[in-house]
């Protein structure tokens, strides 16, 4: 089954970015720098309290060129945002990934949100997340000491069952800064709510 949609958000475009997904060859490497050195330019500006610094424009590109390289070559992904509330300091990225819909809706949602995932640091924080324009869905927060960093890591996970076209649909985060994570899982599920399906794609 080729899942052909799209996921969209009404939530603030300058803190929740759409991040491109381009395949290999000099035109899209072409296209990613663009977009990352535009972005980067765009987001520094936003700060107003600072003289805006063209290293610190030229690193946040950087690291923006190279998620959107990399990331889609070692997770298979759909769509990724990206939330960056605050260019100084490490963005988060939120990665989309659907399929056709399998099994029990609660047993799959509960498994789609990693509730019974081995290496566990606790318990899981399981809860309904049922959203008006996604329908039935989950929220986990769970945290886990991550193989390669071997240190404590928190990933926010959201899954939801749409019925009408079929598909279960996971959006992750995860990362090392515990804390902050954690202070703003509110406005990850204010963006969690905001998300539709785009199939005007």
């Amino acid at each position: 089954m080729n899942v052909t949609f799209s996921l969209d958000t009404d939530s603030d475009a300058t803190v929740w970015l759409a991040m491109p997904i381009l395949g290999d060859g000099w035109g899209p490497a072409r296209k990613r720098k663009k977009w990352a050195r535009r972005t980067s330019e765009l987001l520094w500006a936003l700060v107003d309290d600072e003289p805006v610094d063209k290293k610190q424009v030229k690193m946040l590109a950087f690291e923006l060129e190279s998620t959107a390289e990399l990331l889609p070559r070692t997770i298979p992904v759909h769509q990724v945002f990206l939330y960056v509330p605050d260019p100084r300091r490490e963005f988060l990225t939120f990665l989309v990934h659907a399929g056709p819909s399998e099994g029990e809706v609660d047993a799959t949602l509960d498994e789609l949100v990693q509730k019974n995932e081995p290496g566990a640091a606790q318990e899981p924080e399981v809860i309904d997340f049922d959203t008006e324009r996604l329908g039935r869905g989950k929220r986990s927060i769970r945290y886990f000491v991550a193989a390669k960093a071997e240190a404590l890591c928190c990933s926010v996970n959201y899954a939801w069952r749409i019925e009408s076209l079929g598909i279960d649909v996971i959006v992750r985060t995860l990362g090392e800064d515990i804390g902050w994570i954690t202070s703003n899982i509110d406005e990850f599920d204010g963006f969690g709510r905001s998300l539709f399906v785009n199939l005007d794609q």
